[in-house]
């Protein structure tokens, strides 16, 4: 390869590799506030590469809880989002639907089932569950992943 070829193929990965970085690190999420006295607020965001979800309310004491949820794969485009999440063995299941004027949030997590594959999972999971889809959340997308 002549050196000038090589410089550009090159320069070409390295391009590359800094798209995907910046794609990475402006990462969507998604916040959904529950009206009810509880205050419950969750959180759809990448930390570390992976998707998770969190939740904090005034039963927490405004702590967030997280759920690590392995492989998800929301979309989310245009302010719009959907993620219908269900992992192997039934213990994490998250539909979530965000559209105009329309949003749509059921979760239900069993601590007893995910601690056996995620030990260090916080046992407060099980106040995530919505006890089917909540009839009052208003959710909204987000441009980028707040810290």
């Amino acid at each position: 390869m002549k050196p000038i070829a090589s410089w550009l193929a090159v320069a070409f990965v390295f391009h590359a590799n800094l798209v995907m970085i910046a794609q990475e690190s402006i990462a969507s999420s998604v916040t959904c506030a529950v009206g009810e006295p509880d205050g419950r607020e969750f959180l759809l965001d990448r930390a570390e590469g992976r998707w998770r979800l969190s939740m904090r309310s005034t039963a927490t004491g405004n702590q967030w809880i997280r759920l690590m949820l392995p492989n998800a794969a929301p979309e989310i485009a245009d302010g719009a989002a959907r993620l219908a999440y269900r992992n192997a063995n039934g213990g994490r299941q998250v539909d979530l639907t965000v559209s105009a004027g329309r949003s749509s949030l059921d979760i239900w997590v069993d601590y007893g089932l995910e601690v056996n594959v995620e030990p260090d999972l916080d046992p407060r999971v099980d106040h995530m569950n919505t006890e089917g889809p909540l009839p009052n959340v208003t959710c909204k997308v987000l441009g980028s992943t707040p810290d």
